[in-house]
C-alpha cells in the first residue's frame, strides 16, 4: 500500500472511530468513486479495531436471501435489517459493504429517502458503517445529523 493510502487508513480510522460512538446516531458512511479503495480501506479498519466485516454480496445469508423477492424489498426493510444486524452484532461496530447491489434496484429518490432514513437511525447498540459509491458527502449532508461531515468520509478518484 502506498503512504498515501495508509493516510487514508490513519484519518478514516480517527473518524469513524469517534463518528460510530457518539451516544445516539452511530451510522457513519465511508463514500467513493468505484475501484477507489473502499472495499480494501473498510477491510484495514475492521483488522485493526476488530470490527465486523460484512460483505453484502459475497456473505451468504444477505443479499442471496433476496433472489426471489429483490422486487419487493423496499428501503424500510433494508433498514430494518441494518437495524437487526447491528444488535446481533458481537464487535462494536458493524461494516456494510457492496451495498450497492441492492441499492442499483432503486431508483433514485428511493435511495435518497433510504439514505436519510438510515442517516438517523437513533438507538442502535452498534456503530454502523456503511460503503457506497451511490453518494458522496454533498449528497449525504442534508440527511446527517446536525450536517456534520464527522459522520462520512470519501475517498477521492483512484486512491491505490
Amino acid at each position: 500500500m502506498s503512504d498515501s493510502f495508509e493516510q487514508f487508513v490513519e484519518a478514516a480510522s480517527g473518524q469513524f472511530s469517534r463518528s460510530c460512538f457518539r451516544p445516539r446516531y452511530r451510522v457513519a458512511w465511508l463514500t467513493g468513486e468505484p475501484q477507489s479503495g473502499k472495499s480494501i480501506l473498510a477491510r484495514r479498519l475492521c483488522d485493526r479495531h476488530h470490527w465486523r466485516y460484512l460483505d453484502y454480496t459475497l456473505t451468504s445469508g444477505y443479499f442471496d436471501q433476496l433472489a426471489t423477492r429483490i422486487v419487493s424489498y423496499q428501503p424500510d426493510d433494508f433498514t430494518r435489517d441494518l437495524r437487526q444486524w447491528c444488535e446481533a452484532c458481537e464487535e462494536l461496530v458493524l461494516v456494510v459493504d457492496e451495498i450497492d447491489a441492492l441499492l442499483a434496484f432503486w431508483s433514485y429518490e428511493q435511495r435518497r429517502v433510504w439514505a436519510a432514513g438510515v442517516a438517523r437511525l437513533a438507538g442502535l447498540s452498534h456503530g454502523l458503517l456503511l460503503v457506497s459509491h451511490f453518494f458522496d458527502p454533498d449528497q449525504l449532508l442534508p440527511f446527517i445529523p446536525d450536517g456534520d461531515r464527522l459522520y462520512c468520509f470519501n475517498l477521492p478518484g483512484e486512491s491505490l
